[in-house]
């Protein structure tokens, strides 16, 4: 699947004077998602926005076992991710001529960029940085040398306790080089890696501009979903969900109709007023897939309410006002009514500039995450 600018459009951008953003890269483990944003009379847009699949993980044909696919990481395994795989996968298309410049951030949705909450002693940057450092060494097993890290104050800190609470991200320093070598050899230059909590904390900045709203984002993804709790563009409190993404809704449906992950996939993002197929055996959808989007629904919502109880006692000044929702299972056709319905709270896809047509038909929910990335090259100023 591929999205971008018309030819028109990006001669445009060339001509007139805009502020844009770097290059957001999103790299999962079945797709890769870039999204370049402008900044045009203090209104953001999006500018340009390209999906790849990585070429070795097509959808098999069948949901049973598949040796490629390793559980604990996604469509690709960590191995083939940095055996070339990365580098390959970027280089199929001249990728870099779709966007203006080179400058880009990236994250990756694995986890390997790391993102954990800390509470600390100290409120002495330094002496933060480096008693997070030694957290994550000692949890990691490894050198604090091998380590890149970065922490900061997270809203919710009360320094009359005297405890005060960080968030810190955290990557290993080869792991890190391999990635920015394999977008080097694509043509873009790495200027920051960022972890997936932070991005998706950006990306609801864009759209939820008063600091004093607490939103619950939330990246459903293929492999897990990601709920992160949102106040004045930074991460409150983030957990992942493992096995509530996409490929376990796919398998339900695929098992139940005994039909392959691709066909699942084309069933479960048809919109809810079409159908699958002509004839005798159509599929339409509101119908045969009710139960297991109902069953996913549930456990969703109970996810999130098992958050919003924990926030409501461990930070009451963030208390929840809204769902955002982004990622690939944003395109699930009635996703956003049907968590109101189960939360009692207001839900929403993530768009930017509503006014903005260039991406109307397009699930423009699903670049969220690069699109906050690109916003890093102002942050950089």
């Amino acid at each position: 699947m591929t999205r971008n600018l018309s030819i028109t459009n990006r001669l445009y951008t060339r001509l007139f004077s805009r502020s844009d953003g770097w290059i957001g890269i999103e790299i999962g483990c079945h797709s890769i998602h870039f999204a370049q944003v402008r900044k045009r009379e203090n209104r953001l847009q999006l500018s340009a926005i390209w999906s790849l699949e990585h070429p070795l993980n097509k959808l098999p044909e069948s949901n049973k076992s598949n040796s490629r696919i390793d559980e604990t990481f996604g469509w690709v395994t960590r191995e083939e991710m940095f055996n070339s795989g990365l580098a390959r996968t970027l280089e199929t298309e001249n990728l870099s001529s779709l966007f203006l410049g080179s400058q880009c951030a990236t994250t990756l949705t694995d986890g390997m960029i790391a993102y954990r909450e800390l509470e600390l002693p100290s409120a002495i940057p330094s002496e933060a940085d480096a008693m997070v450092r030694s957290e994550i060494a000692i949890e990691t097993d490894l050198d604090m040398e091998e380590l890149v890290t970065n922490c900061w104050e997270l809203p919710q800190c009360d320094r009359r306790t005297g405890t005060f609470s960080y968030g810190a991200v955290s990557i290993k320093k080869s792991e890190a080089s391999q990635i920015a070598s394999s977008l080097l050899r694509a043509g873009f230059e790495c200027q920051t890696m960022d972890a997936l909590p932070c991005a998706i904390a950006r990306s609801t900045a864009m759209v939820v501009t008063d600091p004093d709203i607490s939103t619950l984002a939330i990246d459903l993804g293929y492999h897990h979903a990601t709920l992160t709790l949102v106040k004045a563009g930074r991460p409150v409190l983030s957990r992942e969900l493992r096995g509530l993404g996409v490929v376990a809704l796919l398998d339900q449906i695929a098992d139940a109709f005994e039909l392959s992950r691709s066909d699942a996939q084309t069933l479960l993002f048809r919109p809810s007023s079409q159908s699958v197929c002509d004839g005798p055996n159509t599929l339409a959808f509101s119908n045969p897939i009710h139960q297991q989007l109902s069953s996913f629904f549930q456990v969703l919502a109970s996810e999130i309410d098992k958050t919003i109880q924990f926030v409501n006692r461990a930070y009451r000044s963030a208390t929840t006002y809204q769902l955002l929702l982004m990622g690939t299972g944003s395109r699930i056709a009635n996703l956003e009514l049907s968590l109101e319905e189960r939360t009692g709270l207001p839900a929403r896809l993530w768009r930017i500039d509503l006014s903005d047509s260039l991406f109307a038909d397009q699930p423009s929910s699903v670049y969220a995450i690069a699109a906050g990335l690109s916003t890093l090259a102002w942050e950089q100023k």
